[in-house]
């Protein structure tokens, strides 16, 4: 007896209410481009419930598969991730994500950030995997990343975050022991990265956060008038 793949095709799918059918114009995604709605429920840090009946209302497009597994399209994600950012017009802190396994130098990054001008809201995450799954929940305007941490180093969050177009928006910054030139010979930084040395001055770092704050808050303006 044969099983019905979980990716979509032009037939087979069930089209339950409030779920879309994928057109048949539309080729057979990846299935990295494919989440389960329990998937899309730890990335929006929903319940599983609640994202089913997102699906059920047709507020998340998704469909059903033969075998009765909802599926839903990475991109329908990013888009309600989106849409979240978009329609908050109020001021907001500047969303920082750290990513430092050393406890002293998050606790000693923490203390510099309320030496800030602009308000600004501080995720850590202790290892790459950690971070990237806060990234998918919050969409932080930086990320501010140690280069050796196990068991997934910065490296590893580096290389994810340049590969996916949704996270492209997102400014990086490597601060590290390192020198920058053991940082680049040790592995892959794309030049486009901000690298400070440890330990950095608190002066340069405080500029770098206020200065990106101020870009931040005046392009929210300009998209919201």
């Amino acid at each position: 007896m044969t099983t019905a793949p979980d990716t979509p095709t032009p037939s087979g799918l069930k089209k339950p209410k409030g779920v879309k059918k994928t057109p048949k114009a539309i080729p057979a995604p990846k299935p990295t481009d494919i989440l389960t709605t329990q998937q899309a429920a730890r990335i929006l840090g929903l319940s599983t419930t609640t994202v089913q009946k997102m699906v059920a209302s047709g507020e998340l497009e998704a469909w059903v598969t033969s075998g009765g597994h909802r599926r839903i399209f990475r991109s329908a994600l990013d888009s309600k991730i989106q849409l979240r950012t978009d329609t908050d017009t109020g001021p907001r802190e500047l969303r920082v994500l750290l990513a430092e396994d050393d406890a002293i130098q998050a606790t000693y990054f923490e203390t510099l950030l309320k030496r800030c001008r602009h308000p600004v809201l501080l995720t850590v995450a202790t290892d790459a995997s950690q971070a990237l799954i806060q990234i998918e929940r919050q969409r932080p305007d930086v990320v501010v990343t140690d280069l050796m941490m196990q068991p997934f180093d910065g490296y590893h969050l580096i290389k994810t975050l340049s590969a996916e177009p949704a996270y492209r928006a997102i400014e990086l910054v490597v601060v590290t022991a390192k020198t920058p030139e053991e940082a680049v010979a040790d592995g892959e930084l794309p030049d486009w990265i901000t690298l400070y040395q440890k330990p950095v001055q608190a002066e340069r770092l405080l500029g770098y956060i206020d200065a990106l704050a101020s870009r931040v808050s005046r392009s929210r303006q300009d998209k919201n008038p």
